[in-house]
C-alpha cells in the first residue's frame, strides 16, 4: 500500500498531462474514436501530439476522416496531431539500421533465410520491437502526448507484458537493458497511463474487468480512464411511457403505425438504457477505475465532427485543470 500511496501523490491530475496513454479493450468497442477524441483534447491545450496505431492491418484505414499515414514516417493530418503506424518487424529493421550502418550487410541480413525464420519464430520479437518504438518516440522529446492506439485486448496485453518479461528473462546484456528502459516508462505514474474502451454489454464487461485486473493487480501499470462507448441515455422513463402506450387511438392506419413504431423504438431504448446502467454499475463496482461514458450517437454517417464532438463530452473530465491557452487554432479538417 505505500508504493501505491506514493505513486497517487505524484499522479498527475489529468491523463493528458502524461507522456504516453496506451488505450486498450476488445475489438470493436471505438477505441479508435476515443484515441483521436484525446488526440484533439490535447491539440486544443497546446500539445504536440502523436497518435500511434499498433501493429494491425486496419489501422491504415480512414479514421474519422483524417488523412492516414500509410508510411513509416509521421503525417501531420491537423495542426500539432500526427498519425503513425508501428509494425513490429518494420520496428525490428528499423533498429537494425540503426547499429548496422553499412546497407549491403544489411540487406543482406534482411534477404536470409535464417533471418525470415527468426522474425517469424521467435516468440514475443515483434511486440517488444514496437514497444521498444514507442519508448523512442516518447523518449526522443519530440512530442508532448504519444497516444496508442492498440490492437484487440489479448494482443494489446501482450505488448503490455514483453518489456517485463523480457527484462526479467534476461538478467544481463543489451535485452535486459533494453526491457528495462521500456518497462520503467509503462510503470511510471507520472509519465504514463495505461486507459480501457468498453460498451456496457455483457460480453465486453467480462472481459474489460478482467483486463483491468491484470493491467493494475498483475502488470501494477499505472490506470488511467475507462471510457464507456455508445452508452444509450433515454430521454423517458418506463413510467413515463406507459401512459401515452395506454392512450386509446382511434385514427387512420397509416398513423396508428407510426405511432406503434415510435412507441415500439421507445421501449427498445429504454431497454438498453436500463441494460448499459446495469452494466456500467458493475464496471464501477469491481474495477474501481474512474468511468467516462460517451453517449450512443445516432448516425447514418459517423464522421469527424461527431468525434470532435464527443471529444468535448470527455474534456472536463479527462483535462478538468486544463484551460486552452492563445496561440494555436481551433482543429479544423
Amino acid at each position: 500500500m505505500k508504493r501505491r500511496t506514493e505513486d497517487a501523490a505524484t499522479e498527475p491530475a489529468s491523463p493528458l498531462e502524461r507522456r504516453l496513454v496506451f488505450l486498450a479493450g476488445k475489438g470493436g468497442v471505438g477505441k479508435s474514436t476515443v484515441a483521436t477524441a484525446l488526440a484533439l483534447v490535447a491539440v486544443r491545450r497546446r500539445k504536440r501530439v502523436l497518435l500511434l496505431g499498433l501493429d494491425s492491418d486496419d489501422r491504415g484505414r480512414d479514421v474519422a476522416g483524417l488523412r492516414p499515414a500509410p508510411g513509416a514516417e509521421p503525417v501531420e493530418v491537423l495542426p500539432g496531431l500526427f498519425r503513425q503506424n508501428v509494425e513490429g518487424r518494420a520496428a525490428l529493421e528499423e533498429y537494425l539500421r540503426l547499429v548496422v550502418p553499412v546497407r549491403r550487410v544489411l540487406q543482406a541480413v534482411f534477404d536470409s533465410r535464417v533471418y525470415q525464420y527468426f522474425v517469424a519464430a521467435a516468440p514475443g520479437l515483434k511486440e517488444l520491437m514496437a514497444i521498444g518504438k514507442i519508448w523512442y518516440e516518447v523518449d526522443r522529446g519530440r512530442w508532448d502526448l504519444v497516444i496508442v492506439d492498440s490492437p484487440a485486448t489479448g494482443h494489446a496485453l501482450q505488448y503490455l507484458r514483453m518489456p517485463k518479461a523480457a527484462y526479467e528473462t534476461f538478467t544481463t546484456g543489451l535485452v535486459h537493458r533494453e526491457a528495462k528502459r521500456v518497462w520503467d516508462l509503462l510503470r511510471d505514474p507520472a509519465s504514463t497511463a495505461v486507459s480501457v474502451v468498453t460498451v456496457a454489454e455483457e460480453l465486453p464487461v467480462n472481459e474489460t474487468v478482467a483486463i483491468c485486473r491484470e493491467i493494475r493487480e498483475q502488470l501494477a501499470l499505472p490506470p488511467g480512464c475507462l471510457f464507456v462507448n455508445r452508452v444509450h441515455a433515454p430521454d423517458l422513463s418506463a413510467a413515463e411511457l406507459g401512459p401515452a402506450a395506454a392512450r386509446p387511438r382511434g385514427g387512420r392506419p397509416a398513423d396508428e403505425a407510426l405511432c406503434r413504431a415510435a412507441l415500439a423504438a421507445a421501449e427498445e431504448e429504454i431497454a438498453w438504457g436500463a441494460l448499459n446502467e446495469s452494466y456500467g454499475r458493475r464496471l464501477a463496482a469491481e474495477t474501481g477505475w474512474r468511468l467516462v461514458k460517451l453517449p450512443f450517437l445516432f448516425r447514418e454517417e459517423f464522421g469527424f465532427g461527431d468525434v470532435e464532438a464527443l471529444s468535448r463530452l470527455i474534456e472536463p473530465v479527462v483535462a478538468p485543470a486544463a484551460k486552452p491557452r492563445p496561440g494555436r487554432e481551433e482543429p479544423q479538417r
